[in-house]
């Protein structure tokens, strides 16, 4: 599931991932890169940083140039469970001109893949009209597309075939 947060997400995002060390009050730590933008970045780490701090990031580009990053902690995630998604978003501050021709070359890229959440908003048609149809059986309302309606839909409860005839 892709986490939006407070609109902080403005530009494309994509899944890159790259090597990453990251620093703030005297404490470095590594992480793995999961997505970037022209504008902020996704580190995934068990080591990350309280909203709010400064960091400096140190990328290592797939031609192993290093790109210099400075930016600013929005949230930190941390669970108990290592096998989960941990780590940080960073508004970036101060970027380079390695970093920002990296990110113009995949953003014109053809087949890059984008963010799932994007992809299903550039899918999505803007106006889908439902139906909304009673469960004869069990009386569950059932929220149908209209162009469905012709697939014979069953109640998402108990499976019972819903009456499609117009009122």
């Amino acid at each position: 599931m892709v986490e939006r947060h407070r609109g902080y997400q403005r530009h494309p995002r994509f899944t890159k991932r790259l090597e990453a060390t990251f620093s703030s009050g005297g404490l470095s730590f590594k992480g793995i890169l999961s997505n970037i933008s022209a504008n902020g970045l996704f580190i995934r780490t068990s080591r990350g940083f309280a909203p709010g701090s400064i960091v400096d990031i140190e990328l290592i580009m797939p031609d192993n140039r290093i790109s210099l990053l400075k930016g600013i902690v929005k949230r930190t995630i941390k669970t108990p469970i290592t096998s989960s998604r941990n780590g940080m978003g960073v508004e970036l501050l101060e970027k380079d001109t390695i970093f920002m021709d990296y990110v113009q070359s995949f953003r014109e890229e053809p087949g890059t893949v984008q963010e799932p959440e994007q992809e299903i908003k550039q899918a999505t048609p803007q106006a889908q009209e439902f139906h909304i149809i009673s469960c004869p059986n069990c009386g569950v309302k059932n929220k149908v597309l209209s162009e469905k309606l012709a697939l014979g839909p069953k109640c998402g409860k108990c499976g019972t075939p819903l009456n499609i005839s117009t009122p």
